[in-house]
């Protein structure tokens, strides 16, 4: 299927951020754009390395980084109780049910405040179209290795063609096929790990807002003890989302499994990370 542009979807993560250096290295063709979705409190180490980012870009002739800011999910939960907007965003945190059992809510925060940014992006400053209007089929890249290979889809939108460098797949809405002409081979997340350090490039840190649910005992501990700004803003979500009977939710809301608030938690450093 023939494309009119290449974006990159940027978490600022191990996987997508490869693709960028990737890319302006050569390794594989150059993307037109990355665009980076910003949720309003992404770690600050994440902010770090987009500094760092745009800095190598400009050294080294990157595509253009485009920092979207426009839909704060930050703030959005923190004002949730006085907001005239009854529409209710879910993000996939803890409640227990009537029988006892934890529960999750249903993950919506990345569909609109991530995939939606970045299409928003694409029709309003990519193509400059009118909202409504239909986008030209766009190649839009994404950073997922083979350990999550599971984690590719196929687009609901005719316009787009998911690009799956690292696990060697270009999908859209009617169609796929493998995809050779990258020199990049397929990889895992310990593959790439390995690129890094013989490109000698500076890894990213793992990539999420600072009050993601998906976040281990060990990363909470270590949040807690060194960014303890991103600890506290994380609280405060927490506490802000205790009470969610307006949005539909009958029983309390927690960031944490436990269904414990959070600034109250001591955390097992030990206990096995199941979000990696």
């Amino acid at each position: 299927m023939k494309t009119e542009a290449t974006i990159l979807s940027l978490g600022i993560g191990v996987q997508s951020t490869a693709i960028y250096y990737m890319s302006t290295m050569g390794l594989i063709p150059r993307i037109d754009f990355a665009i980076f979705a910003d949720t309003g409190k992404e770690k600050q180490k994440t902010y770090l390395y987009l500094q760092y980012l745009q800095s190598w870009a400009k050294k080294h002739n990157g595509p253009d980084i485009i920092v979207k800011t426009d839909k704060n999910l930050y703030a959005d939960l923190l004002n949730k109780q006085n907001s005239t907007d009854h529409r209710f965003t879910s993000i996939p945190a803890y409640t227990k049910n009537t029988d006892g059992s934890i529960g999750m809510l249903r993950r919506q925060c990345t569909g609109e405040y991530k995939i939606a940014v970045v299409d928003n992006c694409i029709r309003d400053e990519i193509y400059q179209l009118q909202p409504g209007s239909r986008r030209p089929a766009t190649e839009i890249y994404k950073g997922i290795t083979t350990d999550e290979i599971q984690r590719m889809s196929i687009p609901m939108e005719a316009w787009k063609v998911l690009v799956y460098p690292f696990c060697g797949y270009r999908i859209w809405k009617k169609g796929s096929e493998r995809i050779k002409d990258y020199a990049a081979p397929v990889m895992n997340r310990s593959n790439l790990l390995q690129w890094y350090a013989e490109n000698n490039l500076l890894v990213p840190p793992k990539s999420s807002c600072v009050f993601c649910p998906y976040t281990s005992e060990k990363t909470w501990q270590d949040m807690k003890a060194n960014d303890p700004e991103d600890f506290e803003a994380a609280c405060k979500v927490d506490d802000a989302i205790r009470d969610s009977t307006k949005e539909g939710v009958d029983n309390p809301v927690y960031l944490h499994e436990s269904c414990q608030p959070l600034r109250q938690i001591i955390f097992n450093e030990n206990a096995p990370d199941m979000f990696k």
